[in-house]
């Protein structure tokens, strides 16, 4: 007899915009995606990247807290931050946590599930290293809540000279 198990995967693709190009597109209306479609095709991206994450153990354990149904809030929170982190499954923090911001935006298609997020330049004025994903009781608070993933991210954005998004997707039975 074969076991079953759940397998996910999670991947962010972090953007680096022209200053003032999403925000131009959010205030018309569209969401961050569309805002991200349009701008790109307006030549406002400047910087692309995608990495793999770990999704570590407490991460684990709030999915299965999501299947029993025990009542924690689902992932509500992605956080950047400045330190030099060694991916490690019991990771529960980022190791300099300089900001946290709440989802812009969620989705689910098939067995994929997405959310994205915007910081403008102002808020993201450091030399990015790590970020990660928190649920559970997370909010603006930095290091509150359960980190479901952790990954290295690097941008250096110190000077504040760019916006970024982060577009996290976790799917389930992808390698």
């Amino acid at each position: 007899m074969e076991k079953e198990t759940l397998r996910f995967s999670g991947r962010s693709t972090m953007r680096a915009w022209t200053p003032g190009a999403l925000q131009k597109w959010l205030d018309c209306g569209l969401n961050i995606r569309q805002a991200q479609d349009v701008a790109r095709g307006c030549g406002a991206l400047q910087h692309e990247n995608t990495v793999k994450n770990q999704i570590v153990d407490s991460g684990l354990s709030l999915v299965g807290a999501f299947l029993l149904n025990l009542g924690p809030v689902g992932l509500t929170y992605h956080a950047i931050g400045t330190g030099v982190a060694t991916l490690l499954p019991g990771d529960t923090a980022l190791v300099a946590e300089v900001n946290r911001k709440v989802w812009t935006l969620s989705s689910q298609a098939g067995n994929t599930v997405s959310f994205s997020v915007f910081y403008a330049a102002a808020e993201c004025t450091y030399d990015l290293k790590e970020a990660g994903v928190f649920g559970g009781a997370a909010s603006s608070t930095p290091g509150s809540g359960t980190m479901f993933s952790h990954y290295v991210q690097l941008k250096d954005n110190h000077l504040g000279a760019l916006d970024l998004t982060f577009d996290y997707d976790i799917t389930e039975g992808a390698e």
